[in-house]
């Protein structure tokens, strides 16, 4: 077992409760190992947070870069390039971290745990924004709904990789929840959010630009205005 499983042991619990005990956990850690540090963490998923916001706004990959993993990196690169492509802006008007929650760790254990070898870090997101596609030319309104914010949960997975935490991936809750329930140690990443899924195929020529943007404006609750 690892080594904080031996310390403190325990099973995790949903909500409020849970992120005190996964937080109280991690700062124990620290006392052995800076990198645990919820203060060190909370910076971390701020910077990473309006980081990655801005390069959808400004469809500029390089500027998440300095944040995420690897595989993230190349995803997101794929995905602001099929906005290029598209013509289109994703408008991210006021995005506001309303609270975060430690979720679950992973010491990275390896063999002898049940961790993968990579420590790991989940943190719940509740966010607020106003969020709309625009066209890139003409700024006419593709989906959304301006001036409406919105409040939505994301589940955010960072790795520890060469010295740093590294965004690995990002959640919705469908495919997030299941955090909630698994061990304070281990787990797997999930598969995208549907949002992302829906550029994957765009961006990878497996849908036309009016099957995306008619898809899209479904998710986010608006129809297509023209």
């Amino acid at each position: 077992m690892g080594l904080l499983k031996r310390l403190l042991g325990g099973q995790g619990e949903d909500g409020q409760q849970r992120g005190e005990q996964v937080g109280g956990q991690l700062d124990a850690m620290a006392q052995l190992d800076p990198k645990w540090s919820t203060e060190k963490v909370r910076r971390r998923v701020r910077d990473a947070f309006f980081a990655v916001e801005r390069s959808w706004i400004e469809r500029d990959p390089s500027i998440g870069d300095p944040f995420m993993a690897s595989d993230l990196r190349a995803s997101q690169k794929l995905r602001i390039d099929g906005l290029v492509n598209q013509n289109r802006v994703h408008q991210l008007e006021n995005p506001l971290i309303e609270d975060l929650d430690f979720v679950r760790f992973d010491e990275g254990t390896g063999p002898e745990g049940t961790g993968t070898g990579q420590p790991e870090v989940v943190v719940m997101l509740d966010v607020s924004l106003v969020e709309t596609i625009l066209d890139a030319q003409s700024g006419a309104l593709v989906a959304g709904a301006p001036g409406v914010k919105q409040r939505r949960r994301q589940f955010w997975s960072f790795a520890w990789q060469d010295g740093k935490w590294m965004l690995a991936d990002v959640e919705q809750p469908d495919a997030g929840a299941r955090h909630l329930n698994a061990p304070l140690v281990g787990g797997d990443f999930a598969e995208l959010s549907p949002e992302m899924i829906l550029r994957e195929r765009y961006a990878r020529e497996e849908i036309e630009v009016e099957e995306f943007e008619a898809e899209m404006a479904k998710l986010l609750g608006r129809e297509r205005t023209y």
